[in-house]
């Protein structure tokens, strides 16, 4: 079985040697190649399969983000690094559209092959190298048909931090981006369980406005896949819906980041769904034959957004027994979904009806005087009427 292939990009030698003495001891486990430009790594990535690119940002000629947009098209089963000394506001915004992780210069040896080695798990066991191209393919995530106008009037240049959060959890896409560079180090050091409102009042206005902006900039398909409009409006719905529910359901430890799940839980059909070329059924609710749950956590997974989020959204549609101590994220967001599900449904399959029975009778919902079914109507119903310009 032949070893991980990394391509590390640096147009500093100095640098290059430097990364080649402090991974040495990983050179029984992985392939490594180095390349001084961008061209050269281009060249490179042409010639050969690799499976993770680590490049710097500043680089004469070709930059690091033009060298990964072209090895992400070109190449899209490719994981990409940015290794960055700046943290200008463009640079940032830059990388976001460009990588899947981000590490600050100077990068330890041990921070650096942590991130490599996640990169190289593959999180779907049926089609892994398909579902990786799909994940890896996308820069950032399309709005659902006629979203993105509602958006751009929250974060209009007179947008306060309460408008911004609102977009935020509002956008599937903006929330999922944030999280994405929520996780970097240029934005210092976070805590393990953090708000997309905590992230944006981190970040301010101006770059969530940048982010946002970009986001719409990468993204502009030709339609999308024939019939799938009712679908990607009803699954919008279903995330907004759930994300106001699991406020309620989810322990407070765990609600930041079972609000990013409810978001975060059908990426996959945006993702699948955007361009009318795409194989996709309906149905099945698969593309070129990988489910586009697969698609989803494998984005998640490559973007490094928090594992619980991950496991959450992996198991959004595994019956779950939970602990009697608490429902934890993945409970809590399983919850959640077949609420809102019911509500606007009107019913249950038989066995999703008995496992909702239990957890309800979980002590963690016990314990509050919540009509959880009128709750979950509620939520339906906000969903449905708010539309993302006004006031959630």
């Amino acid at each position: 079985m032949s070893l991980p292939r990394i391509l590390f990009v640096d147009d500093e030698p100095r640098i290059l040697d430097g990364l080649r003495r402090s991974l040495r001891a990983r050179r029984y486990d992985w392939d490594m190649d180095f390349a001084t430009s961008g061209a050269q790594a281009l060249e490179a990535l042409a010639g050969a399969p690799y499976d993770v690119v680590v490049s710097d940002m500043r680089m004469p000629g070709m930059d690091g983000a033009e060298l990964l947009t072209e090895a992400g098209r070109a190449h899209p089963g490719v994981a990409r690094v940015v290794l960055s000394g700046h943290i200008e506001p463009e640079v940032i915004v830059k990388v976001a559209m460009a990588g899947h992780r981000f590490l600050t210069k100077p990068s330890d040896a041990d921070s650096l092959t942590a991130v490599i080695d996640q990169l190289l798990l593959r999180t779907c066991a049926s089609r892994p190298s398909l579902a990786r191209r799909l994940a890896g393919a996308v820069l950032s995530i399309p709005e659902s048909p006629g979203h993105a106008d509602s958006v751009a009037a929250l974060l209009a240049p007179d947008a306060t931090v309460e408008t911004a959060v609102h977009a935020a959890v509002c956008d599937v896409g903006l929330a999922a981006k944030l999280l994405q560079l929520s996780g970097s180090r240029f934005f210092g050091a976070r805590p393990r369980n953090y708000s997309i409102e905590s992230i944006v009042r981190a970040m301010g206005v101006p770059m969530v406005q940048a982010v946002a902006d970009a986001g719409h900039r990468s993204w502009s398909p030709a339609g999308w896949y024939p019939g799938s409009e009712p679908l990607l409006a009803a699954t919008w719905r279903h995330a907004r819906a759930t994300a106001l529910l699991v406020e309620q359901v989810a322990s407070p430890a765990n609600r930041p980041h079972a609000q990013a799940a409810a978001l975060l839980q059908d990426v996959g059909h945006l993702i699948c769904l955007a361009g009318a070329d795409a194989a996709a059924d309906l149905e099945a609710g698969t593309r070129d034959g990988v489910p586009f749950r697969d698609v989803a956590v494998e984005l998640l997974h490559l973007w490094g957004v928090p594992p619980p989020v991950v496991v959450a959204v992996a198991q959004r549609d595994t019956p779950h027994r939970p602990d009697p101590s608490g429902l934890g994220v993945a409970g809590a967001l399983r919850t959640a979904h077949l609420l809102v599900t019911q509500a606007e449904a009107g019913s249950l399959p038989v066995a999703d009806r008995q496992e909702l029975a239990l957890l309800l009778a979980h002590p963690q919902l016990q314990a509050h005087p919540i009509d959880w079914v009128q709750a979950a109507e509620e939520a339906q119903a906000q969903a449905g009427r708010t539309a993302c310009s006004a006031a959630s």
